[in-house]
């Protein structure tokens, strides 16, 4: 069996997929605590660009290769079982909560923009709450995809 042939493996490409959603959810988790920071640091300051760099970087090292990384071998598996689960219940409800997760990870990226152009249209207590929102939603994804409730 080359490379090639052991990548394409089922059991490889699940594989794949529960790393990239980690690497996601690390950065999902990260990403508004870094924005809580900058929100709350003094306009222009060290601690502003130090968060400005670092989101940054995060999202070019680890968010956007991770989601893709994640879209890419969650629907390879889907396709690799015959498209199986997505005739059940639990499935339509997850990839809802991913592409609301996909939303929120274009929110922050949007928000991250703004704030590095020095806009703070958000408090810092908004960035420490929207600090637990992918978490929320990872609870939901695990549930439907482990227990299949429906």
């Amino acid at each position: 069996m080359n490379d090639f042939t052991a990548l394409l493996d089922y059991d490889w490409m699940r594989a794949i997929h529960v790393i990239a959603v980690l690497a996601l959810m690390a950065g999902l988790l990260m990403l508004p605590r870094f924005y809580a920071y900058q929100t709350g640091s003094e306009p222009g300051g060290e601690l502003e660009r130090k968060m400005i760099e670092a989101s940054k970087k995060l999202n070019a090292i680890i968010l956007t290769p991770a989601l893709a990384l994640t879209w890419i071998f969650g629907l390879a598996t889907s396709a690799a079982s015959n498209w199986i689960q997505f005739q059940m219940g639990w499935m339509h409800a997850k990839l809802a909560l991913v592409v609301i997760l996909t939303g929120l990870y274009a929110y922050y990226v949007a928000e991250g923009a703004r704030l590095a152009k020095g806009e703070r249209r958000r408090s810092e207590k908004f960035w420490r709450m929207m600090n637990e929102v992918p978490f929320l939603i990872a609870i939901a994804v695990v549930i439907l995809a482990v227990v299949e409730p429906f």
